[in-house]
């Protein structure tokens, strides 16, 4: 079954190559539309071999067909009409936004209780009366909707949204929804992203100007041998943490994962050069924001160290994920030490 995260990534190397083709791209290669897309080349090349399209080694991805295996496998054969709910600047940037719609979706009505707006017609799109709301989403069978209403008004408009028969919603709203599990929420925290930004600033600026630490340069080494280690050895993300004494906070997935590589550090460029869905992060920084970008790269398993404890929003959130969380008591390099010695047999099972 596909994944959400996946769905995601194809609409966005179809967006991106559609930019590209009409710069004059004919071609590119894995790691260039990794580059722009903000993943690895083994993720995008995995991608588009899971829809059946694969490239040249010699002159990589014909841009115009990969765009076309691309939009053979994410639009339907109808276009699906959305409702957009709240037309306040937030809804109106939006329907600016989405107003050459993807060829799969188009929002074709709006609602908003503002009188004024009732009537109205917002970048091709009529203002609807919310109170019809139910009515004229079941009469157009609208299956799709974009909420961006204040926070109050969020879930009291999806529930009616629900009734009307709505089976998945884009919600713009900074809350949490409650609705059946069978309906799809997408939520955009706009935020959230905003202070994850400013954050992963700040660090950045940290590394630069902390002082060095000489092991910094002794750890790259280790790490490429326990790629090669890991490589000749099937290891499980559950028999890795009990052979370092790393104790288990969430479970991964179902049968444990197995791993190829690991990446130990905090800098969130080269985690999104390097993880992939294969990879185990260790790292000293226990915030969502790293599960987040974690999450992003498809990375199954983080081992936090120096014995810091994830708190319960991280937790929570790794068990919705699937993500393994694990805590050493060493720091990063003895970790990695660790790991390195039972790999080349040094070490104690």
């Amino acid at each position: 079954m596909v994944s959400r995260k996946t769905v995601a990534r194809l609409s966005r190397y179809r967006r991106l190559l559609v930019s590209l083709r009409d710069q004059g791209v004919r071609n590119i290669y894995s790691h260039e539309l990794a580059r722009h897309a903000v993943v690895s080349a083994a993720q995008v090349r995995r991608d588009l071999m899971a829809i059946g399209y694969s490239g040249s080694p010699k002159k990589g991805y014909d841009v115009e067909l990969c765009i076309e295996s691309l939009s053979s496998f994410l639009d339907g054969a109808v276009r699906q009409e959305v409702a957009l709910v709240g037309v306040g600047n937030l809804g109106r940037a939006v329907l600016q936004h989405l107003a050459a719609a993807s060829p799969s979706a188009a929002i074709v009505v709006a609602f908003d209780t503002d009188p004024r707006l009732v009537g109205t017609t917002v970048q091709s799109c009529r203002v609807m009366d919310a109170a019809r709301m139910e009515e004229l989403v079941r009469n157009l069978g609208i299956e799709i909707a974009v909420l961006t209403v204040p926070a109050r008004a969020a879930q009291a408009s999806a529930e009616t949204l629900v009734r009307a028969g709505v089976k998945s919603i884009i919600s713009f709203a900074p809350v949490p929804l409650d609705l059946p599990r069978e309906i799809f929420v997408e939520y955009m925290d706009l935020t959230a992203a905003l202070e994850s930004a400013a954050f992963f600033s700040r660090r950045r600026e940290a590394e630069v100007e902390a002082p060095g630490d000489n092991r910094g340069s002794e750890i790259g080494p280790i790490v490429k041998q326990l790629e090669t280690l890991l490589a000749r050895r099937a290891m499980k993300l559950e028999d890795l943490a009990r052979l370092i004494g790393a104790r288990i906070v969430t479970p991964g997935a179902p049968g444990g994962t197995g791993i190829t590589k690991i990446y130990a550090g905090d800098r969130v460029s080269d985690l999104l050069n390097e993880a992939s869905d294969k990879t185990l992060l260790v790292s000293n920084l226990a915030s969502v924001q790293m599960l987040r970008v974690a999450e992003l790269m498809d990375v199954p398993g983080i081992c936090f160290v120096n014995g810091v404890e994830p708190d319960d929003e991280l937790v929570a959130l790794a068990h919705g994920t699937g993500t393994l969380l694990m805590v050493s008591p060493d720091g990063v390099f003895e970790t990695c030490g660790r790991i390195y010695q039972h790999l080349s047999g040094n070490g104690r099972d």
